[in-house]
Formats: structure tokens, C-alpha cells, sequence
């Protein structure tokens, strides 16, 4: 994930040669320049005779691809807030589970050390987990570090480190580990429609072929330079629709899970050992 600073604005303006969609529009761009231009050349001085589109039906085209684009784009950040959020979330239950261990176990238990190594371990295994291939089926990490906790949690009530009432209190916290896990599970494995995606794109394609024939009357050869500046504005909309709507990457824009599994091993480690690792900034919960 990029960080960055919001109020400098010249900054985030001259960052466009590294911007990925700059990038891998660059040459789509060239290409609609170079098609507008073949329309315009052809219909100016070549056959001399213009195709009947003018600008009103492309502002009717326009308007539905406007709604189009809206939808997708915010269909796509709200499941990258949505994981963000749960994301969070398991940074609060992390940290609540550390302050319930540190108050029920006496300082300098054994347990507690063993209790950091879980807090610390679970949120690098979902991190991984969620980054395995769709179809590549491997070991459930996530559920064996819970699975180890539980246990633990349940062998200390009964040697008598823990008092009864612990596993009624505790459980709940546990099973919350379950529910950011899944809910995390449900926006991985359930993409954006295939249908929905791609007729976007056919979409913003078909505008861009049909621009040029709907502005060469009234612009002439400075149709290039319109076609071109639209069909980066719809294609890029798209791309970065595709980019964030899978949070859980490793594109510059995804979560940055490495950051956030970090700040959950720092805070739960202190809190039950006093220990403070060596690390640099990294996001707050």
C-alpha cells in the first residue's frame, strides 16, 4: 500500500510516470490516438463523407457508461474498506485477548510467551492464506494456529493456571478470530462477476471506437487529443476498479498486511511479555 502525504497534492500529480495505470495504459492510449486519427484522416481527406453520429448520441452513451463506472468503482472500494475494516478488527480482538491473558496469568508465567507466539503467528497465517492461488489447495494455517489456542486455552482452565469462568469469557474472543477469518475468506474467494466485469470493458472499448465518428464534424484532428484523454479517463476507472477489489494482494494499492500482522505482533508481545521488537513505522490497527 502506498502511504503517502494527502495535503501534498504536487507530489501525488508528479507521481503519474510510476503509476501503474499510467503505465499499462500508456500504449492503449497511443493506440486510441492513432484510431481517432485513422477516423479523421479518412473521413476529412480521404472519402469526405462523415458518419452521422454527433455528439448528442455519444452523451447518451456517455451517461450510461458514466452509471457503469460509478458502480464498479464503488462496488470495488467497498470491499477494499470492507477488508480494511476487518483487518482492524483483528487488531482490537488481538490486542483485548492480550489485556484478558495479561490479567488472568501471573507475570512472568511460561504461558504468556507461548500466547505472543500464537497472536504473533495467526495473523502472518491468514495473510499467507489469503494470498494462496484460487484452485491451489493447501493446509488451513489459520485454523490450526486457532485450533492451538482453543486447546491451550482449554488444557490451562483444566491444570488450574486459568479459573473456570475463563473459558466463558474467552471463547467468544476466540470464535471473533473465526469470523474476521471468514468474512475475510468470503471477499477472496467471491470476485467481482465475470459478466459484470467484462461487459464494463467491452463498454469503455466500443466508446472509444465510436468517439472519433461522433467528434470529427465539430473538433477535427483535435479528436485524437479527446479520444485519448477520454479512453485514459474510462479505462483507467476500470483498471483501478480491478486493482482494489481484491484488497488482500500485493499490488501497491492492496492492504498492507505485512504492516498491520506487524503492529499485532508488537502490541500483543509487550502487553504479555514487556518485550518491544525492533521495527520500523508501521500502520496503526
Amino acid at each position: 500500500m502506498i502511504i503517502y502525504d494527502p495535503k501534498n497534492w504536487l507530489r501525488i500529480l508528479f507521481d503519474f510516470p510510476r503509476s501503474p495505470v499510467f503505465r499499462i495504459l500508456f500504449l492503449d492510449v497511443i493506440a486510441a490516438g492513432v484510431w481517432a486519427w485513422l477516423v479523421v484522416w479518412i473521413e476529412t481527406d480521404v472519402v469526405r463523407v462523415a458518419v452521422p453520429l454527433g455528439p448528442s448520441f455519444l452523451s447518451i452513451l456517455g451517461i450510461i457508461l458514466g452509471l457503469l463506472l460509478v458502480f464498479r468503482t464503488n462496488t470495488s472500494y467497498d470491499r477494499w474498506w470492507e477488508g480494511r475494516r476487518l483487518w482492524g478488527q483483528l487488531v482490537n480482538i488481538s490486542r483485548g485477548l492480550a489485556h484478558q491473558l495479561d490479567a488472568l496469568l501471573p507475570v512472568g508465567h511460561p504461558s504468556r510467551t507461548r500466547w505472543a507466539d500464537y497472536l504473533e503467528r495467526f495473523p502472518v497465517a491468514l495473510t499467507e492464506h489469503l494470498r494462496t492461488p484460487r484452485g491451489e489447495v493447501r493446509p488451513h494455517e489459520p485454523n490450526a494456529v486457532l485450533q492451538q489456542m482453543t486447546r491451550a486455552l482449554h488444557r490451562q482452565v483444566a491444570s488450574g493456571e486459568l479459573p473456570r469462568e475463563t473459558i466463558v469469557s474467552l471463547t467468544p474472543v476466540l470464535l471473533a478470530f473465526d469470523d474476521v477469518t471468514g468474512a475475510c475468506e468470503r471477499i477472496r474467494n467471491t470476485p467481482i462477476p465475470f459478466s459484470y466485469s467484462s461487459y464494463v470493458k467491452q463498454f469503455v472499448l466500443l466508446y472509444a471506437l465510436i468517439m472519433p465518428f461522433g467528434l470529427v464534424r465539430e473538433f477535427g484532428y483535435g479528436t485524437v487529443i479527446a479520444c485519448m484523454f477520454t479512453f485514459f479517463a474510462t479505462m483507467g476507472l476500470e483498471l483501478l476498479a480491478t486493482e482494489i477489489e481484491e484488497p488482500f494482494g500485493t499490488d501497491r494499492n492492496d492492504l498492507p498486511l505485512e504492516g498491520i500482522a506487524e503492529r499485532i505482533a508488537i502490541d500483543t508481545r509487550h502487553l504479555l511479555t514487556g518485550g518491544v521488537m525492533e521495527t520500523g513505522p508501521v500502520p496503526e490497527g
